[in-house]
């Protein structure tokens, strides 16, 4: 079966270096993806077999540019996709992929477990013929933007690449410097559903309330590698595993980072300054995820003996497979 992905960010990435493994072998498969700065990054990491298509480019912070680059990608992609004429389109949340498989008569699979992006939901959920995700999010979150065919899995995202450490690059110097330390990942400000970031002053102060521990902010949209005295500031590569499996404390403000962290069992909390996702609800209700209710808070559950328990869920890329398996001629 002739299948195209569309991967538009790093953790989509990370998702079909999975599903390549499970699917190159009897299938013919497709990918796109885009110009997008964070997603460079872990494609300098990550080795993939299937030749990346790149098409168009990220839009940026501002609503006008992001309207004009989708509009742009989808037409080129509608160009392309007709010359390949797939039988199945599967992405993790990609309005083009999803635009250009309705117009083209190709059903579209949008696998995700993020319905609080609103923005991105309406323009991929209607268009569906399929959406495959995670067991603990409720039917009317998806519901409400009109899905007809909804199926789901029981586990977590990261586990397509956390259960294989072949799949895990060697560590690089952040990777390494990131070992005992606290590690801050940056909100995705760029987002449709976020609106600035107050990272860098946020670890600045933790920093400073915690003098002898070294601190650690991966930073988005920014190169660079700063220390000063025990915060290191870093906007580069990284493979979020090689981080987090030695760090002493995770502290996430939106994304992928927290679950992973969860996953490896290591002590997470989240500050992130939106509305608490479905996933972050799930981890903080099992105790594996923490919310503090500020900086102080956060500083004292750092420092306290907490036991972490680790997360055991089945590889998701292997769930989802099997879905498609019943649903599509799948090899």
């Amino acid at each position: 079966m002739k299948i195209w992905f569309d991967v538009l960010t790093p953790k989509h990435y990370l998702m079909f270096a999975s599903f390549e493994r499970l699917l190159s072998k009897g299938n013919d498969l497709i990918l796109t993806t885009r110009e997008y700065e964070e997603l460079e990054r872990v494609k300098g990491r990550i080795n993939i077999k299937t030749t990346d298509n790149i098409i168009g480019r990220h839009g940026g912070g501002q609503k006008e540019k992001k309207l004009i680059e989708s509009t742009k990608r989808a037409y080129e992609l509608s160009k392309i996709i007709t010359s390949i004429r797939p039988q199945l389109a599967i992405s993790f949340g990609s309005p083009e992929a999803a635009r250009v498989s309705f117009g083209l008569g190709i059903p579209h699979v949008l696998i995700c477990d993020s319905p609080h992006s609103f923005y991105v939901s309406r323009l991929t959920v209607p268009l569906s013929d399929t959406i495959i995700y995670p067991w603990l999010i409720p039917l009317k979150s998806w519901r409400q933007y009109g899905a007809s065919r909804l199926i789901k899995y029981h586990s977590l995202d990261p586990t397509a690449w956390i259960l294989h450490r072949e799949m895990w690059p060697q560590k690089n110097d952040i990777e390494k410097i990131a070992e005992g330390a606290i590690v801050i990942r940056e909100e995705e400000y760029m987002s449709s559903y976020m609106h600035g970031s107050g990272a860098l002053d946020f670890a600045t102060e933790l920093s400073s309330m915690l003098p002898d521990h070294r601190v650690v902010l991966l930073r988005r949209y920014f190169k660079e590698n700063k220390t000063h005295n025990n915060l290191t500031v870093y906007g580069g590569e990284f493979f979020g595993p090689n981080v987090l499996e030695k760090a002493i404390a995770f502290v996430g403000r939106g994304g992928t980072m927290n679950a992973e962290a969860a996953l490896l069992g290591v002590k997470s909390f989240t500050m992130y300054p939106g509305e608490l996702t479905y996933i972050d609800r799930y981890l903080i209700k099992i105790g594996v995820l923490s919310k503090p209710s500020g900086l102080n808070g956060l500083v004292r559950e750092i420092l306290a003996d907490k036991k972490i328990k680790k997360l055991k869920f089945k590889d998701a890329s292997e769930e989802v497979t099997t879905i498609l398996r019943k649903i599509y001629p799948v090899q």
